[in-house]
């Protein structure tokens, strides 16, 4: 064999053993949550998407999911706990853990200054709920703050504004969660747990009169069905972005370094802009001819005494003794 033949064989052998080696693949994440374009989910979600693609100069993608069309959030919670969906939003899912009721315990934040210091970036609680999510085999990627939250109240419904009394026989529909119910009934209500999904039908047919930890951002939703909102203030509604475990361990330093960069950004963001937004949603109430209630001082003193009076015991077992103490003095010791 000739030297030049020798040459075009060698190099005709590493064509064929390069074009046989694998190619770098992008990694396509699943983001999947229930709410619509309106929502805060739907901003953070673009925000994180974007600069995710530009960090990693397109090897990380992601097939983005909202409006629920992945099932409902608890369902998407579970298969992001179980790998079937690398990241969702959410809420708590105290089904899989009754600890993580504590993000809705009532009257800790006073307003939106306290609801950064006690949930947002680098707080007490992102410790908590880094350790909660451990154990359901997710990695918690920042908290979202929504608003403070209040109840709908079905049309051809009398607005309670004093309680127990005016509360009574009144169907409030909650989460299924054990302190959601036990809040309720202390407030003279009848809770109802009942899936996200039910709520609209449930208040067209009359099977409930209200929805309860309703931010102002998600009323508009209840439009056709609703006559007022009662805004007690009685959480800061915080929501979860979390991703599998398992699937984040075992992505690359660099990737896991984007990621978290991306989410960073978007957290940071949301923080620095969510309170901005709260008044327009009552804007659009009122011009959808909602109502807005708002508590008297009086009316609302006696209404958190009685949401922490049953709240703050139940949690404390739970949750123990020490994490509880320091939820009470970010609370201002309440």
């Amino acid at each position: 064999m000739g030297i030049a033949t020798f040459f075009k064989a060698g190099a005709a052998a590493a064509g064929v053993l390069v074009a046989s080696l694998p190619t770098a693949q992008a990694e396509e994440i699943i983001l999947g949550h229930v709410m619509d374009t309106q929502h805060i989910f739907h901003q953070v979600s673009e925000r994180f998407s974007a600069r995710l693609d530009e960090l990693s100069g397109g090897e990380m993608t992601v097939n983005y999911h909202p409006g629920g069309d992945l099932g409902d959030w608890t369902s998407i919670v579970e298969q992001v706990s179980q790998g079937a969906v690398q990241m969702t939003m959410s809420w708590n899912h105290s089904e899989l853990d009754p600890r993580w009721d504590v993000s809705v315990l009532g009257y800790v934040a006073s307003d939106w200054e306290t609801g950064r210091e006690i949930y947002g970036p680098g707080s007490v609680m992102n410790g908590v709920y880094d350790g909660i999510m451990n154990d359901l085999g997710m990695v918690l990627l920042g908290t979202i703050p929504t608003d403070f939250t209040g109840f709908v109240v079905r049309k051809g419904v009398e607005v309670p504004t004093s309680f127990p009394d005016e509360a009574q026989g009144f169907k409030m529909r909650v989460p299924g969660m054990p302190m959601a119910i036990e809040r309720y009934k202390a407030t003279g209500f009848a809770p109802v747990p009942m899936a996200f999904s039910e709520v609209h039908t449930a208040l067209q047919t009359g099977a409930i009169d209200g929805r309860a930890y309703s931010p102002p951002s998600e009323v508009l939703l209840f439009k056709d069905v609703v006559s007022a909102y009662v805004f007690t203030r009685e959480n800061f509604e915080h929501t979860f972005w979390t991703a599998n475990k398992r699937w984040f361990e075992g992505l690359s330093e660099e990737q896991q370094g984007w990621i978290r960069s991306a989410a960073d950004e978007a957290v940071t963001w949301a923080w620095e802009n969510a309170e901005a937004e709260s008044p327009k949603w009552f804007d659009q109430m009122r011009e959808a001819g909602i109502e807005v209630v708002e508590l008297t001082p009086a009316q609302l003193d006696a209404y958190r005494q009685q949401v922490t009076a049953v709240e703050y015991p139940y949690m404390e077992q739970i949750i123990g003794t020490e994490v509880m103490g320091q939820i009470k003095a970010a609370a201002g010791g309440k």
